[in-house]
């Protein structure tokens, strides 16, 4: 059995999107204008707190972080088969591209925010991953279709 997902293109495609999200925690995601706010140059520390964007009433934010729950969730549906995880993937693939329309973002509790000056290259591995993620699943609903239909 395990034979046979080795040999699946899906398997595979959802091992290089795990790869390349645990590969963009350990790069900086994106830069910004304020030198004092350093805690975005640890990817890994944004995937932690990232949620706690909306205390500060960061709602944008952290709806863009949920990207990353839709993704882990969207990722085992898709491991187990399940056609929903096409949504999900879908829907974190989205949310992740709008990160790319923000031009600050909030700089501590206060609310204040500082200007985003450029995207760090853990942001582009960060929506690699989701969207190699989404063409397994696009892969995997196309694949699963052909086999309903030959029955």
């Amino acid at each position: 059995m395990f034979k046979e997902e080795i040999k699946s293109p899906n398997f595979w495609l959802v091992i290089i999107s795990i790869v390349l999200y645990i590969l963009s925690m350990f790069f900086t995601p994106f830069y910004v204008a304020n030198p004092k706010a350093d805690i975005y140059s640890s990817s890994f520390f944004m995937l932690l707190a990232g949620w706690m964007a909306i205390l500060g009433g960061g709602l944008i934010p952290t709806i863009i972080w949920l990207a990353n729950p839709l993704y882990l969730f969207g990722g085992f549906l898709i491991l187990n088969k399940e056609k929903v995880g096409v949504i999900l993937v879908g829907l974190s693939v989205i949310l992740a591209l709008y990160f790319t329309t923000l031009d600050s973002i909030m700089d501590g509790e206060s609310g204040a925010s500082t200007a985003i000056i450029k995207l760090g290259v853990g942001f582009y591995f960060w929506i690699s991953s989701f969207i190699v993620l989404f063409i397994a699943s696009i892969n995997l609903f196309i694949k699963n279709n052909k086999i309903v239909e030959q029955h």
